[in-house]
C-alpha cells in the first residue's frame, strides 16, 4: 500500500563499518547518533552461527538484516536493493509506531484514556448502536467491530480510491460489539491517525518528528498522507533498518532515552500484553496487544538454557519485522519480500542458536572471517 502524498525528513548520514570493535566496555550509553558495534564474540554470540544464518537466509529473499545485542550492533548485511543509510518500506511496522504515538499523546493529557469513545470525536458515530460503544483501546486491538474485508486487500484497496479514507473508514458497517472479536483492520489504524491529528493540531508525522524521531536521532524517514493530508495509520513509513532497531531498543528499555522518558513504561508494558491469542498455521500461538505482536518461545532455543524466552515484535507484510527478546537484550530488525509468513520466526531462531553466554566469549577470527565473507555475499544477491 502506498499513500497519494509524499513527506520527507531527511539530512546527514552517520555510517559505521558493520564490524567495527569498540574500546568502550561500557554499555551506559544511547544510539542516538549511532550505533556502537562490535564482535558477537564481545557480546556472547558466536560469528559461524550468524554466517551460517546469512548464507541460509540469502535464498530467501531477505533483503536487510540487524542483529544488536547489549546495545551493540553486532552483525548487519544488505542485498543488492538495500544499504545501510537508505529508509525502506516498512509496511504495517507502521502500526507500531504509531500505537507508541498514541501512548505519548496519552502522557501529555491529549488523549485521557483509552476508554474514551470514538463517537466524543467523530459524532457521526454516535447514532449507530455498535459504532457509538467503540473505545480507542478498541482500534488498537483491531476489536472495533467495524467490517473490514481483509480479502485480497479489498476493504483497503477500497479505501485508497476513495475521496476522503477517513470517511471511508466511519462509514464502514458496524457488525458485532466492539471488543468481542479480533479482525484485522487497516482502518483501525488510520482512524487513530485521524484522531491524533484531532487532538494534537498537527499531522502523525509532525507530531513524531519532535516527540519520537528527533529524541532518537532519526532523521531519514519518509512517511505519507493520505488524500485529505492525514498521516497514514497503517502503512506507508520508511525507516533504515538501523533505525528500526532504535525504535526496539527503545521499547526495550520500556521507553527511556538517554535523559527523558520518551513513551510511558505502563504504555510499553500495555502494548505488548497479550489481548487476543491467535493460532498460527505452523502450530504455534501467539498474542496481539496494541498494535504489537508478541509470542512465547519454545525450551531449549538457546543452547545451554531450558528456558522459555517471551519475545515481542512489530510486523509488517512479506518479512518487515522489529523483534524484541528482553531477557536476552536482543533486537533483530529484517526487511523481505518473501510470501513465508514463518520465515521471519526462523530466522530470529536461528540468531538466537548464536548466543552462548551473557559474558564475552573468546575472539574467534576464523568464524568472524566466515562472518564477514558472509556479509558480502549477501550484498551480491539481487534479490
Amino acid at each position: 500500500m502506498s499513500g497519494t502524498q509524499h513527506n520527507t525528513l531527511q539530512s546527514g548520514n552517520n555510517t559505521i563499518s558493520p564490524f567495527q570493535m569498540n574500546d568502550k566496555a561500557s554499555t551506559e550509553y544511547w544510539p542516538t547518533a549511532g550505533w556502537r558495534t562490535s564482535t558477537p564474540e564481545a557480546q556472547g554470540m558466536f560469528s559461524g552461527t550468524l554466517a551460517k544464518m546469512l548464507e541460509v537466509f540469502g535464498n530467501q529473499q531477505v533483503h536487510s538484516i540487524a542483529v544488536v545485542r547489549n546495545g551493540h550492533l553486532v552483525a548487519e548485511a544488505y542485498n543488492q536493493t538495500t544499504q545501510a543509510d537508505t529508509p525502506q518500506d516498512i509496511k504495517s511496522v507502521t502500526k507500531s509506531i504509531t500505537s507508541a504515538l498514541v501512548g505519548i499523546a496519552l502522557s501529555e493529557r491529549k488523549l485521557i484514556s483509552l476508554d474514551q469513545r470514538m463517537a466524543d470525536f467523530f459524532p457521526e458515530l454516535a447514532s449507530d448502536p455498535l459504532k457509538s460503544k467503540m473505545t480507542i483501546k478498541h482500534l488498537l486491538s483491531m476489536t472495533s467491530g467495524m467490517a473490514w474485508d481483509n480479502t485480497n486487500e479489498d476493504s483497503s484497496t477500497e479505501m485508497m480510491y476513495s475521496s476522503d479514507w477517513v470517511q471511508y473508514i466511519l462509514d464502514r458497517p458496524g457488525y458485532v460489539e466492539p471488543g468481542s472479536l479480533f479482525n484485522y483492520s487497516n482502518g483501525d489504524a488510520h482512524l487513530l491517525s485521524a484522531l491524533l491529528h484531532k487532538v494534537t493540531g498537527e499531522s502523525m508525522f509532525d507530531y513524531a518528528k519532535s516527540r519520537l524521531f528527533g529524541p532518537l536521532g532519526i532523521t531519514d524517514v519518509n512517511w505519507d498522507d493520505d488524500t485529505q493530508g492525514r498521516t497514514i495509520g497503517a502503512w506507508a513509513m520508511a525507516l533504515t533498518l538501523r533505525d528500526m532497531a532504535k525504535i526496539g531498543y527503545l521499547y526495550m528499555k520500556q521507553g527511556q532515552w538517554e535523559d527523558q522518558t520518551i513513551i510511558p513504561k505502563t504504555w510499553i508494558r500495555d502494548s505488548v500484553q497479550a489481548r487476543t491469542t491467535l493460532n498460527y498455521s505452523n502450530g504455534t500461538k501467539g498474542g496481539y496487544g496494541l498494535f504489537w505482536w508478541s509470542k512465547t518461545l519454545p525450551k531449549g532455543i538457546v543452547r545451554g538454557s531450558k528456558k522459555q524466552y517471551d519475545i515481542y515484535y512489530a510486523s509488517g507484510s512479506a518479512g518487515r519485522r522489529i523483534f524484541v527478546v528482553p531477557e536476552l537484550e536482543l533486537i533483530v530488525a529484517m526487511t523481505a519480500n518473501s510470501p513465508d509468513v514463518d520465515m521471519p520466526e526462523y530466522l530470529l531462531l536461528h540468531v538466537l542458536q548464536a548466543i552462548r553466554s551473557d559474558k564475552p566469549l573468546s575472539e574467534n577470527q576464523e568464524n568472524f572471517a566466515k562472518l564477514e565473507q558472509a556479509v558480502k555475499a549477501f550484498k551480491l544477491i539481487e534479490e
